[in-house]
């Protein structure tokens, strides 16, 4: 059925090869050095680029794509929405509430802040660091997006754009790159459990329906 989700091997590969590389390195680093990494790299060009790019993983575009898919598909639009709230819930339990007022990039390095590089015009929190809901967001929606297209290098760029998401969060000094590992991974399952959940219902004909298409 065309609604069915697939993801091919070579993304299923390369988004594996990116969480066990990234997990390995963050476990062997101190807290903050991938910051510190990112951070001397600042140019005029990725100024621009993170700056607007990192809006990708805005909460906004959870909602214009959902919006879609209720005029075009049911079933994917409930599955979406399913993998919206699986992972609102994530983020909120380890931000608000088991790691609420965890301490961001400009107060972790707050004896050394001169030494860093800021984007003008971004305005940097303080605090709630953990986990990056830009980040969970971002893979959320792409990982939606990879389930749905059936174009292998279309999915392959999907996810290279959503990692870049991450990136840009700690690009902007909003979080670490601790941060975005586990938003990332909390979009990923909220995608999987959104797909899981509906299962059984995407051979459905009513389902493949939307507003648009009765």
């Amino acid at each position: 059925m065309q609604s069915k989700p697939h993801v091919y091997f070579i993304v299923q590969l390369f988004t594996a090869v990116y969480l066990f590389a990234f997990g390995v390195y963050l476990m062997m680093s101190n807290h903050g050095d991938f910051v510190l990494l990112v951070n001397e790299y600042h140019t005029p060009f990725w100024d621009v680029f993170f700056k607007y790019w990192t809006y990708l993983g805005d909460g906004v575009m959870l909602g214009v794509v959902a919006l879609i898919m209720l005029f075009i598909n049911y079933y994917r639009f409930f599955a979406f929405l399913i993998a919206i709230g699986f992972q609102t819930v994530f983020v909120h339990i380890f931000k608000q509430w088991l790691y609420a007022g965890e301490p961001r990039p400009k107060t972790f390095f707050a004896d050394s802040l001169d030494q860093l590089n800021f984007v003008e015009g971004v305005v940097v929190r303080g605090f709630d660091s953990f986990p990056s809901g830009h980040t969970a967001s971002a893979f959320t929606l792409g990982f939606f997006l990879i389930m749905i297209y059936k174009n292998k290098w279309t999915q392959v760029l999907i996810l290279v754009a959503t990692i870049l998401v991450g990136i840009s969060r700690v690009y902007i000094l909003q979080h670490f790159g601790r941060d975005i590992f586990f938003g990332a991974i909390f979009g990923i399952i909220s995608v999987l459990l959104g797909f899981y959940l509906m299962r059984n219902k995407a051979d459905s004909p009513k389902l493949q329906k939307g507003l648009l298409k009765r």
